[in-house]
This record gives structure tokens, sequence and C-alpha cells, in this order.
């Protein structure tokens, strides 16, 4: 496979090699390392086994991002999802290649990232896992992909960022919409989408843990407007980097972008590590019965300190039939309007 097969206009893109392009003009950029400490991990993995260099970096330094890039659950949900063999994914937000390399064990995966190192990381991770993967430095918005090319696109903990950059007096959310439209129009007829994000609404949060993208309490179900000036004002910066949303208001953004809800699952603790995925249609009866969850936190991966509370508050929510709602995050199935097998 090469990038003419995905990429619409080759002059917007520098062709760096056969798998690796750069969009020519982009915005944006997210990275939870500096480029120094990149470029070390770059330079090391040319010597270790990337595993080792991961946990000689964080094991201990940064137990939580060390669980989030070595933990086998972050891509458990692939396991739910039926994904074509020899198909063309996007992994939007590749980070550290958790999805995009085992979708390069099925297929044609191409990992997209803001981040020129990150993709320098996950190319000498790829390498040493022997799986070819396509590259692809740029902003999603603006990335000139080909319509009706891919399978299955995937926006793992990225659609809640994806507004990092925006023009000012651009709201989170319409971003949010235009990028689920440009990957409704980049799907095949009877491709699929899966986003795996936070809900603000979640029990958690309303109890009072801190947001997992600002660390603000009491913040993830304020209105946009309301929350950009709280994070304003608590002095984290100029613009809101993110924003999640409650179960209805993640239904009325698919509907506005022209797709499908072809099913959403309830994930515990959170969609990063993810150990179960409860589907919506059957949590209430699965939590009156007793199935017990765990949560943590998110910026953490400490905890929750009550679980026999929450179980019990869970149990509760159940019982009204409203438990649905609450969950800390969720796993959403989309398809093209008309092509969904209508099992929500």
């Amino acid at each position: 496979m090469n990038s003419s097969e995905f990429i619409k206009d080759l002059n917007l893109v520098e062709i760096l090699s056969d798998n690796f392009v750069v969009e020519r003009c982009y915005t944006g950029k997210y990275a939870d390392l500096s480029d120094e400490k990149e470029a070390e991990m770059i330079s090391l993995m040319s010597k270790k086994h990337w595993r080792e260099v991961i946990a000689e970096s964080f094991q201990e330094k940064s137990p939580w991002l060390y669980r989030i890039i070595a933990d086998a659950g972050r891509p458990m949900f692939l396991d739910m999802l039926d994904i074509p063999k020899n198909g063309l994914y996007l992994d939007v937000g590749s980070g550290w290649g958790q999805v995009c390399i085992p979708l390069g064990r099925l297929g044609n995966s191409v990992a997209l990232d803001l981040t020129f190192n990150r993709l320098n990381i996950l190319r000498s991770i790829a390498n040493q896992e022997k799986v070819s993967l396509q590259y692809a430095q740029g902003n999603f918005l603006s990335f000139p992909f080909i319509e009706k090319s891919f399978d299955t696109i995937i926006f793992n903990g990225s659609l809640e960022w994806i507004g990092v950059g925006r023009e000012k007096g651009t709201s989170i959310r319409k971003v949010q919409i235009d990028a689920l439209k440009k990957a409704n129009d980049l799907l095949k007829p009877d491709g699929m989408i899966y986003i795996g994000i936070e809900n603000s609404m979640g029990l958690k949060y309303i109890l009072g843990t801190e947001d997992d993208h600002t660390g603000l309490q009491y913040h993830t179900f304020l209105e946009e407007r309301i929350a950009e000036n709280n994070f304003q004002s608590q002095g984290r910066g100029e613009q809101l980097p993110s924003k999640t949303w409650s179960l209805e208001e993640y239904k009325e953004m698919i509907s506005e972008s022209g797709l499908e809800l072809e099913k959403v699952y309830g994930c515990f603790p959170d969609y990063k590590l993810i150990r179960q995925m409860i589907d919506l249609r059957f949590i209430n009866e699965e939590l009156i019965n007793g199935t017990p969850v765990t949560e943590h936190v998110g910026i953490s991966g400490e905890d929750i300190n009550r679980p026999l509370e929450l179980n019990a508050m869970y149990k509760v929510l159940a019982k009204n039939k409203i438990a649905q709602y609450f969950c800390p995050s969720y796993a959403f199935i989309l398809r093209k309007r008309g092509h969904s097998n209508g099992t929500i």
C-alpha cells in the first residue's frame, strides 16, 4: 500500500518516505511529553525493545501514563467491532499505537497524529512489532483524505480534543460535529466509526472527581461557554482545550452529523483501560442483578475510594432505569445513515 491510495491531493502533503506523509499546512498540537523527551525515546528505541524503554521512562516516574501505554485493556474494544479483514482503517490521534498496531495486523492501518516525534516513536514500536503502518502527520479536519475510502475510522480519546487550535469564537461542539461530518464523508458505504469518550454526566464527576482533561471539579457537565469561563477564571489558559458531553447530547451531535448510532456501550472503569463494556440496552438489568463495576480517577488512575457506595448508587439508578446516563465513559458505534442494523 502507498499514500496515494488514501490521499486526495498529493500537492497538499510532503512525502517523506513510502509510508510517511506530512500535511504541508496544519494547525494544532497535542502531546503528553516534551519534544526533548520524545526525541530521547526515539534514540533509546534504536537500541532497546520499546517495552523496556517505556518501563524505564515511566513505570516509576509516571505510573499512570505507563499503564495507559502498556495496559492490554486499551484496545479491548476492537474485539467488539465487526472490522473487515484486509480493509483500510484510520486511527485519529494514534498516539502510542495501542489501536493502530492491532489494526495493522488485520489490514492497512493509517496512523494520524499531530506530532512528528510521536509518529516516529510509533514507527519504532511498529517496526519492532513487525507491523506495517502508514503514517500521516496533520490535522484530521484539513488532511486531504480521499472520500469513501475507509472501512473503519477510530476516535479513541481524540474527539474530545479535536477543537485544540480552533479559531477564536468557534465552539468545540461545532468542530466536533465538523469532524464527524468529515468522517462520514470518508467512510465507505458500509463503513463504521468507533468513538471512545468520557461521559460529562458520569457519576464520579457529579460526586466531585476531577475532569480528566482540565483537572477541574464540577466542570464536565457545565455548558460549553460557562466551562470556558470557568477554565479561564482558574488560570488554566485562554481557550478550553476539550469538551465531553452527556449521552443525549452525543446522540444529538451524531444525528446532526448525518450518521446513525448503531450501538452504545458503557465502559468501566473508563474507555482508556476498559475492563467491562456493557451494552446500554441491558445495563440496568445487569446492575440490578449485582454486576459489580469499578471506576478510577481519570487523571491519575487511582481507584475511586468508595466502591461499595458507588455500586449501591448504580443499583438505585438501575432500579429507576437511568443508570445508562451515568456511566464514566461510552463506546459508540456509528454507521452511515441507512446502513445501521438498528440494534440500539
